[in-house]
């Protein structure tokens, strides 16, 4: 070959890689000049104001969207976001609020108690609707890096055409965006589907849940975390366990005792109170999360006579839910529909946190120990109530009953039951234990409505708390001054501690009624002393002024952006209980209280 041909090929070589590796490269984010900034923001100042949610959400877009220009990522996001006010504009104007009446795909919004926010939904109302009550599919959403307010409200303004089942509502759910409806998003779940309840006449006999890829994840999880809410559940692809798929086999043990929380196939067992089906495609690696559901029962010995359950799999076309399986699936469900929806008189219902603790009429309302598996299996006879326990202290049931427990035989003139020293009897116990939204860990005080009460100094912790509820859950925290926290506050919300009794006046009203003592040199908690200045003490405890509620010190989610913008697997606790951080911000020490709170 001579030195030109050698020159020419290199060159041509040059040019193909450049090419190829500029068409790998994702499209920049489009920009908006200055002007159209200005003019955008113009019109969202003169945007008619509404505390009407349903109105409110088009200006909440496009604010949202400003403060994140990142999130321009075509000129249709800016486009839409001019659309989208005028829409805004346009509901206000609407005295009839013709929008509530409408068929077809129709954005709506509600205020969410967790933190005040402004939430979006949309319904798909078939033309068929009449005000009778009516099926309600809750589909979620799969993870879409492109998903802000912006685009969800766009696609159900100006979307493509779609096909509406005349037989049923859907829901579609926000979710605060890419979180696999963990926390916040599983919060926006249920207050949306509260909200259509509010708006439509729903027949709670028919509510299926059902979702692909991040969606299937979320469906694993609430659907088997909440079994008895729904008459079927449809998985498709998603994830249903944390080691493997997000990559964590080194993570320390304080972070892997909380995974149980969000292993959904651990909650195999539940499958025998809902029906259920998983999907996947055979070359699709997200498969595995019906199939960890699947062995999981096998492996508890579950058979398939015992389940209304369809494990399907399909064709090898990737990522996607293939027609056929879908239409088997729909069978499946409309099945079950036809089938009338009774009390079960047989309850097998397991947890590993009273966080999800509740299957129909019987109601998990204590551990002996949180995160290990507990367990209640229950019938139903002609008068009586037989019950065998795992790892259960504290029992809720419908109804005072005649009761045989754990081989014990009791009547209770209460509903609620406790073990004593080996004994069950009526529950008469005082004092603090973990229960029900009072068992942690930190992350859990996000559940639920929260209010951050800041220091008299700057704290990079509360700004970086902020910024990210901001960016990955939609909203604007709440925070007040120290002084300013009324007896209403405290009353409603789990309050957030940022700062030390040097910087947080706050600290004083709650001085010596907290097991651990902080000092400008030491930090004693669990019984263990950690010396040093500088320290910083996170943690999370019944509040002493309102044993009903949390309060957290120093922390709001344990874990951060990165998280965030990787695989929602990620999304789980760091930091258990409690923790303590050295000077320079490191992690010295984490942990659980017990089940007492000691």
């Amino acid at each position: 070959m001579s030195s030109s041909s050698a020159t020419v090929n290199s060159m041509t070589l040059f040019l193909l890689l450049s090419l190829s590796l500029h068409a790998q490269q994702p499209a920049p984010p489009f920009q908006p000049s200055a002007s159209e900034l200005a003019a955008l923001k113009a019109k969202l100042a003169s945007a008619v104001s509404s505390t009407n949610p349903d109105v409110a959400i088009y200006a909440k877009a496009a604010d949202y969207n400003l403060r994140h220009p990142d999130e321009f990522l075509t000129r249709a996001y800016y486009d839409n976001a001019l659309k989208l006010l005028d829409i805004g504009n346009a509901r206000a104007k609407d005295s009839a609020q013709s929008w509530t009446k409408q068929k077809g795909r129709v954005a709506r919004a509600y205020r969410s108690k967790v933190d005040g926010s402004i939430q979006p939904y949309t319904v798909i109302i078939p033309d068929t609707y009449t005000g009778q009550p009516m099926r309600l599919d809750v589909v979620l959403h799969g993870r879409n890096a492109r998903l802000n307010e912006v685009s969800f409200l766009a696609d159900a303004e100006f979307g493509k055409p779609l096909t509406i089942q005349p037989d049923r509502i859907e829901l579609h759910v926000y979710g605060r965006t890419n979180n696999a409806y963990r926390w916040a998003g599983e919060a926006d779940v249920f207050e949306a589907l509260d909200a259509v309840k509010a708006n439509y006449k729903i027949d709670d006999q028919r509510i299926v849940l059902r979702g692909f890829s991040m969606g299937g994840a979320g469906t694993w999880h609430i659907g088997l975390h909440y079994p008895t809410m729904w008459a079927a559940t449809e998985a498709g692809a998603g994830f249903s366990e944390t080691r493997r798929y997000a990559k964590a086999e080194n993570a320390p043990y304080h972070e892997q005792r909380a995974w149980p929380i969000y292993d959904s196939y651990l909650y195999a067992r539940n499958a025998l109170l809902v029906p259920t089906v998983g999907y996947g495609s055979i070359d699709d690696p997200q498969l595995q999360a019906s199939t960890n559901v699947k062995e999981q029962l096998a492996n508890e010995n579950i058979q398939p006579t015992d389940l209304r359950a369809l494990f399907l799999i399909g064709p090898a076309i990737g990522h996607k839910f293939s027609p056929d399986s879908k239409k088997i699936s729909e069978q499946f469900i409309q099945a079950a529909l036809a089938e009338p929806r009774t009390e079960p008189k047989h309850i097998r219902f397991l947890t590993y946190t009273t966080r999800y603790n509740n299957a129909a009429w019987i109601t998990i309302d204590g551990l002996e120990q949180h995160y290990s598996r507990a367990e209640v299996d229950a019938v139903k006879e002609a008068d009586t109530i037989r019950i065998s326990t795992k790892n259960v202290t504290h029992l809720k049931l419908a109804q005072p009953s005649k009761l045989t427990i754990d081989g014990q035989q009791i009547t209770t003139p209460t509903a609620a039951i406790a073990k004593v020293n080996g004994k069950w009897q009526p529950d008469t116990t005082k004092g603090l234990r973990k229960r029900h939204g009072l068992q942690g860990p930190i992350d859990d005080a996000f559940l639920d409505s929260f209010l951050c009460v800041k220091p008299s100094t700057p704290n990079q912790r509360l700004d970086t708390f902020k910024a990210n509820w901001d960016k990955f859950l939609r909203g604007d925290i709440r925070i007040k001054d120290a002084g300013a926290v009324t007896k209403d506050d405290i009353r409603q919300h789990n309050l957030i501690l940022f700062g030390d009794a040097s910087t947080n006046k706050f600290f004083s009203k709650i001085a010596g009624k907290l097991p651990f003592r902080w000092t400008p040199k030491q930090i004693q908690i669990a019984g263990r002393t950690f010396d040093g200045e500088g320290q910083t003490l996170v943690a999370i405890y019944p509040n002493p002024l309102n044993p009903d509620r949390y309060i957290v010190l120093n922390s709001g989610h344990t874990f951060g952006e990165k998280e965030f913008k990787g695989t929602n697997a990620l999304l789980y606790p760091r930091l258990g209980d409690w923790a303590v951080f050295n000077k320079n911000g490191e992690l010295t020490a984490a942990g659980y209280f017990d089940e007492s709170w000691k």
